[in-house]
């Protein structure tokens, strides 16, 4: 099932102008690495409860220093089947069925927002606020037609927690429109945990195949670290084809190696970048062991 939804999820891709890799067998926080006019990365499970906050960080962390977003799909949770045309969220990752994914790719149209947990509808709180001012309601006058608290009406006015999807329709009865948000799940974010590599703002990662993704001033890096010869050649095919897609530079980082490449990968000693201290010299080096 999850191999027919990867294959289902990469020709809807294809078939809408992105440029899409798939690398569903590195057990990394994404299944696929896609790009049309920013990058996605897309992670793809039946059960969405599978996914975890540390691939979730992971996930976004990585999409921010590439100047794109995280995506998760799957059909279903331990207690649901997930909505069409609803967005949810898993630990701050935009999550919807593979249906509303592709409406989204097609039809470029932006579902309505649930807190995955909560099942709570995102409360757009201008329109909220429009509607409610224009039937000249206050917050109490509304709050006793809807049956809540004023409390929980003004945090919804003021986006402070989702409204329960019979709330919201009360709400949107009364005022006479629509005021759920919708969402767009392709917004850029900003990654945490920042550090210099030699140059470049970085991350690491635990749950990727590379150690460090760095961004500098006019170039991309990954880095992979040391491993047995069969784990590299698999992630230095990653690199390769992963590099294409997000314009990135990669190498390895090893300790002592004879090699100066592995399968058009760059390899650089660790010695070697105690003298490197800006990110064009990291790129020289690479670019002479890539030739």
């Amino acid at each position: 099932m999850r191999e027919n939804l990867i294959t289902e999820v990469g020709e809807s891709l294809a078939e809408n102008g992105f440029e899409a890799f798939c690398c569903s067998n590195s057990r990394a926080c994404f299944d696929i690495v896609a790009r049309r006019e920013l990058v996605l990365l897309i992670k793809i499970l039946e059960n969405i409860d599978g996914f975890g906050r540390r691939h979730a960080t992971e996930i976004l962390n990585i999409a921010a220093l590439l100047s794109g977003s995280g995506y998760l799909i799957g059909e279903r949770t331990k207690e649901f089947e997930l909505d069409d045309g609803v967005m949810y969220e898993r630990y701050g990752v935009p999550s919807s069925n593979f249906e509303t994914f592709r409406e989204i790719v097609y039809e470029k149209r932006m579902p309505e927002m649930r807190k995955f947990k909560a099942m709570s509808v995102m409360v757009d709180g201008e329109k909220l606020r429009a509607g409610r001012e224009k039937l000249g309601l206050s917050l109490d006058e509304l709050a006793k037609k809807v049956g809540v608290s004023k409390e929980t009406l003004y945090r919804y006015e003021h986006e402070m927690s989702g409204a329960s999807e019979e709330n919201i329709r009360s709400i949107e009865e009364i005022v006479g429109g629509e005021v759920r948000r919708g969402v767009n799940p392709f917004e850029k974010s900003k990654p945490t945990g920042e550090f210099d590599f030699h140059g470049f703002r970085a991350i690491e990662t635990r749950a990727a195949p590379f150690e460090v993704l760095g961004e500098g001033a006019r170039s991309r890096l990954m880095v992979g670290g040391e491993g047995d010869m069969r784990t590299m050649e698999k992630r230095a095919k990653i690199y390769s084809k992963m590099g294409e897609i997000v314009d990135s530079y990669s190498c390895f980082m090893m300790s002592k190696s004879k090699r100066d490449s592995l399968m058009g990968i760059p390899v650089i000693r660790k010695e070697e970048l105690a003298g490197l201290d800006k990110a064009r010299e990291l790129i020289k080096l690479i670019k002479e062991r890539g030739e």
